[in-house]
């Protein structure tokens, strides 16, 4: 494999920032200080990776995906200045090492995020181009009558502009007070701006399905579970991707 990618997924880095570290002359291949992103490396050999000064192991890795149900407060951030109650501490403390997530939600928003330490993966499940669709239960504050709610919806189906940004859902209901939508682009606060655009306030939000993956009802708030064999080939599945190795 090229170093750039040793350095990535040992690291659990970006490509930008693997590359970027190889040619600061950060990474050392068996004593060697290598510059060159490209050189291409034996992983099966007895060759030694560091990077910084500490060993990266060439062993390759082993994809995984779990469901997390992120409460409200966490921040699906890596580091923020102003609060230590983000989603990167919670991968830190937890062993996630390499691990990142698709399905970002508000800090206020709740529910289903999914983490992997397949970066292909994850660029295909929060990329809009792939259209995986996301469904959400939503409470509004002081909701309109049945029948406005569902023009209202309507609407929403048929698409708005906010600030330059075509935005719509693909679904819409009802299911008991909540209202239920579905959305295949995701653009920032999508839902939040639709709602807004129609005078509602949302009092509550709350992520229960990414693609073919629903949120467990028996996962509490903070909760952390490995998704199951059939569970992940089904979701590799729905962004037209092969069986990872090690599964």
């Amino acid at each position: 494999m090229k170093l750039w990618r040793a350095v990535q997924e040992g690291a659990g880095v970006s490509r930008r920032k693997a590359q970027a570290l190889v040619r600061a002359g950060e990474v050392e291949l068996s004593g060697e200080v290598i510059t060159d992103p490209y050189r291409e490396i034996d992983s099966n050999g007895s060759a030694v990776l560091y990077l910084r000064g500490q060993p990266i192991s060439l062993a390759p890795r082993l994809f995984r995906v779990y469901i997390y149900n992120k409460p409200p407060g966490v921040m699906c951030s890596h580091d923020d200045p102003h609060t230590g109650n983000t989603l990167g501490r919670v991968l830190r403390s937890e062993g996630f090492i390499g691990y990142t997530w698709a399905g970002r939600l508000d800090r206020d928003a709740e529910g289903l995020v999914l983490l992997s330490n397949d970066g292909d993966l994850i660029d295909r499940l929060t990329h809009p181009r792939y259209e995986v669709e996301k469904v959400y239960h939503v409470w509004i504050s002081g909701r309109p009558r049945a029948g406005e709610m569902r023009k209202i919806l309507e609407r929403m189906h048929q698409g708005i502009n906010d600030g330059g940004e075509d935005l719509r859902i693909l679904k819409g209901g009802f299911d008991g007070r909540r209202v239920v939508v579905t959305l295949g682009q995701g653009h920032k606060h999508e839902i939040k701006r639709l709602f807004k655009h129609f005078g509602l306030s949302i009092a509550r939000l709350k992520r229960v399905a990414i693609g073919p993956i629903k949120l467990p009802r028996d996962l509490s708030p903070g909760g952390i579970a490995r998704l199951g064999r059939d569970e992940t080939l089904r979701l590799y599945a729905a962004v037209g991707m092969e069986q990872p190795a090690g599964l």
